[in-house]
């Protein structure tokens, strides 16, 4: 049986040798301003705002998050935990860095736990900057979390309170599993912290008071407030909690 010849290849094989290597070289240029153009239109869409205080680079082609660390005298194990990398492999041209310059030497890829398994070691100021840089990331008032962690623990990860709420952000050990984080961990639990507050914004319509009070008393506590009192939703909070959103809110 007689196989039949596409006319495409009877084409190719009637072009010469120079010919078929211009058009292999020619298709090989396109395809790497492809990947060039596109590199750095997917950095530009990914780009964020850095904490206020940070440091920003913006990644080059041929660059490592090594070298990228090296620069600014810290690990990169701390650089891929502060801006949040699962792969620190996986950085690409445009990309946008965060380095937290005060209190981040090193601080955020130590091992070292405080106050319990799978802490991470660091500054007060390195966790307020981990904690803008979250809030941004989520689209969460900066200002507004740092307040909310001040208050919830003074930015200490060693933290337990009378009623058992654990670490930076104050868990309760059944929410931080619900969350799926170890409420030990500073930088899980200002991740935790900072994606609960979105969503209860989101919730709440975009009322930031209730998002505070949901997170300080509970959805439930929330609910009754509201139905109990209407516009005048706060005064039938736990003394507590009305404290608790008159100082982060003013």
């Amino acid at each position: 049986m007689q196989l039949s010849v596409p006319p495409l290849f009877r084409r190719w094989r009637g072009v010469n040798v120079f010919t078929r290597h211009a058009i292999v070289l020619f298709a090989l240029g396109i395809l790497l301003l492809g990947s060039t153009v596109g590199g750095h239109l997917l950095g530009a869409f990914a780009q964020s705002s850095c904490a206020r205080g940070d440091a920003s680079y913006n990644v080059r082609f041929g660059d490592t998050l090594s070298a990228i660390a090296a620069r600014y005298r810290m690990s990169w194990q701390s650089l891929a935990s502060y801006n949040h990398l699962a792969n620190a492999n996986l950085i690409y041209p445009g990309q946008l860095i965060c380095v937290p310059i005060k209190g981040s030497n090193g601080g955020g890829g130590g091992s070292g736990g405080s106050g319990g398994s799978g802490g991470t070691g660091g500054s007060h100021q390195y966790y307020v900057n981990l904690a803008r840089q979250d809030a941004l990331n989520v689209g969460f008032s900066p200002d507004i979390f740092v307040r909310q962690i001040n208050q919830e623990s003074g930015f200490n990860p060693s933290a337990v309170s009378p009623a058992g709420a654990i670490g930076i952000a104050q868990f309760m050990p059944a929410t931080a599993s619900s969350l799926g984080i170890n409420p030990w961990n500073p930088v899980q639990s200002l991740q935790g912290a900072s994606r609960l507050m979105a969503n209860y914004v989101q919730q709440y319509g975009g009322d930031v008071a209730k998002a505070l009070a949901a997170y300080n008393a509970g959805p439930g506590a929330v609910q009754r407030a509201v139905s109990l009192g209407g516009a005048g939703w706060r005064n039938f909070l736990p003394a507590e909690t009305q404290n608790y959103i008159r100082v982060i809110l003013g």
